[in-house]
């Protein structure tokens, strides 16, 4: 796992078990949480926590119901909850029917909305726990759907690349190297070229064109949308800014580390303006992502040197997503940035070709502060 676990806390109703004692070794903040039961719980963030349950507690479970109480508490206070069963399940040493087993566990999926896993010992049961924190923290990566499958030689290979071309499957890519006779002569085939082919008619061979010839128009990461603003600044603002960081650290003392997108300074406004950004739609836990950067500002040092002058702080959420999310602070706006443009910024700063008229040395942002294409976000 090469993350930097230590920016990451799980709070713990057994703090001084064996788990989170491995978990605090892999350099994860851990903070003791008070439990009246003694159950085994790791809360990760306010929608995922994770109970865990040796075979032998898990079955101890069913018997006196506490699996089901705790099933209940978790469903009712968590969006995303996890049980981990550990080690062997033992039917025999505690005479219980494997029947009532499987229905526990459907019990526990079905009405009550439990996630169910299971880890052979307790070294497997801290692994997957840190992975699913630091996922829960820094989002999923994203990968590719398309099955995978070793060539058999370089024909199939060639094969199989034709065939994520749209309506090709094995045949039409297989009549479609015999016509042409490479790759290569295929992608910088016409419109009418393809029409030509058995079994190709004017939508599929329009589609096959229109993919070998239109150009890559994507924000394809959170990165890209950084690079586009500080690039553009006018996405987001319309007087004269500043950017003053990316990716800014705010250390707690609590030992929680908090990682604001951009921050930004106003002059007009005496305010420093902080800035997460999205790519998809903007959701509640966005907002509370954004007012946790806002409570804690006073604790960087950096950010503390302004706010110390009696400046102001806000806190801005963009996304290039169309959505309707509202926010009913007035220290937090919303912004959705125009998708187009981000793009074009995106694609000349992919090949670092310059905009009429635009010096890249001027690290200043001319265009300022206000809102991107919806004027009601109050930007």
């Amino acid at each position: 796992m090469d993350s930097d676990l230590s920016i990451l806390t799980i709070s713990a109703t057994k703090p001084d078990g064996q788990p989170a004692a491995m978990l605090s070794e892999m350099g994860i903040n851990i903070v003791p949480v008070e439990e009246e039961d003694n159950v085994d719980r790791y809360i990760i963030s306010k929608r995922l926590a994770i109970e865990r349950w040796t075979g032998s507690s898990f079955l101890q479970g069913i018997v006196d119901r506490t699996l089901f109480t705790s099933a209940v508490y978790l469903g009712e206070n968590f969006s995303n909850p996890i049980m981990i069963i550990e080690g062997e399940v033992s039917y025999d040493c505690r005479g219980i029917n494997p029947q009532a087993v499987r229905g526990a566990l459907g019990r526990l999926v079905l009405l009550h909305g439990v996630n169910v896993l299971s880890t052979p010992d307790v070294e497997e049961t801290v692994n997957l726990m840190a992975m699913l924190a630091r996922q829960e923290h820094e989002g999923i990566p994203e990968m590719s759907l398309i099955p995978k499958r070793k060539a058999i030689d370089l024909p199939d290979m060639q094969r199989r690349v034709v065939e994520m071309l749209p309506g090709c499957g094995m045949v039409i890519a297989r009549d479609l190297l015999q016509s042409f006779g490479s790759i290569r002569r295929i992608a910088t085939a016409t419109q009418e070229e393809f029409l030509s082919l058995p079994g190709v008619g004017k939508k599929k061979a329009a589609e096959m064109y229109s993919t070998l010839n239109a150009e890559y128009e994507s924000v394809d990461t959170e990165k890209d949308l950084e690079d586009a603003i500080e690039a553009a600044p006018d996405l987001l603002f319309r007087e004269p800014i500043t950017m003053l960081d990316r990716q800014h650290y705010i250390c707690t003392e609590g030992r929680e580390r908090h990682i604001v997108d951009m921050v930004f300074l106003d002059p007009s406004e005496n305010e420093l303006i902080l800035v997460e950004l999205k790519r998809g739609k903007l959701t509640e836990e966005h907002y509370h992502q954004i007012r946790r950067y806002l409570d804690n500002a006073y604790k960087s040092q950096f950010l503390l040197s302004y706010l110390e002058k009696g400046m102001a702080i806000r806190g801005v959420l963009a996304t290039v997503e169309e959505c309707e999310f509202e926010v009913g602070a007035g220290d937090v706006s919303v912004c959705i940035v125009d998708k187009k443009r981000a793009i074009q910024v995106v694609k000349r700063l992919r090949r670092r070709l310059p905009e009429d008229g635009e010096n890249h040395g001027d690290t200043e942002a001319r265009r300022g502060r206000g809102i991107g294409e919806h004027g009601e976000s109050g930007l």
